[in-house]
């Protein structure tokens, strides 16, 4: 979210030759930040506080997945909804960590806030952390981290979409004029 703040997530620094490459030139620069943010955190915690994992390479992969789903969220929040998403975002956030079960058991929970359990990412981001690090269940780790690929792709291709928008709208008639 910090970074969204920091990096522009929509405004190229030249103008776009199409809308693919444009959303691919933010969306690199953020999976460069999200895998270094991931081995940041998994260095901290795994070797830093000494924590013991059942299965150290999918605990990382994990962390990996895992910050490439929310920072695919606050792209596509920020990116269309700009200072607002930025908002919505912090909103979801807190959304997710009132809902995930993983600071209290979901049965603790509001009722009316339970339906947002399986509706956002950070559900499945726990219990794929609870698989890698406690469990070893490889059937839930896999289903949970292919449940946060597919948010990130369906993130990752409204993004795009907005891009396609933006590009068609704006940028297209400059490449046509020039």
């Amino acid at each position: 979210l910090l970074l969204s703040i920091l990096f522009p997530l929509v405004y190229p620094c030249i103008n776009p030759t199409g809308a693919f490459r444009w959303c691919f030139s933010k969306v690199s620069v953020l999976a460069i930040v999200g895998l270094l943010q991931a081995l940041i955190a998994v260095g901290s915690v795994k070797y830093g506080l000494g924590m013991e994992t059942t299965n150290t390479p999918l605990f990382i992969l994990t962390a990996i997945i895992t910050s490439y789903t929310f920072i695919a969220l606050v792209q596509m929040l920020v990116s269309i909804l700009s200072d607002a998403g930025r908002f919505v975002a912090i909103l979801i956030l807190i959304l997710q960590l009132t809902t995930s079960a993983g600071t209290f058991p979901l049965e603790l929970i509001p009722a009316p806030l339970q339906i947002f359990n399986t509706l956002l990412p950070m559900t499945y981001s726990v219990n794929a952390f609870k698989a890698a690090i406690s469990t070893g269940s490889l059937s839930s780790l896999w289903t949970n981290n292919g449940i946060l690929i597919g948010f990130m792709l369906v993130f990752l291709a409204i993004t795009f979409g907005y891009f396609a928008l933006l590009y068609k709208r704006k940028h297209s008639m400059e490449v046509a004029e020039a």
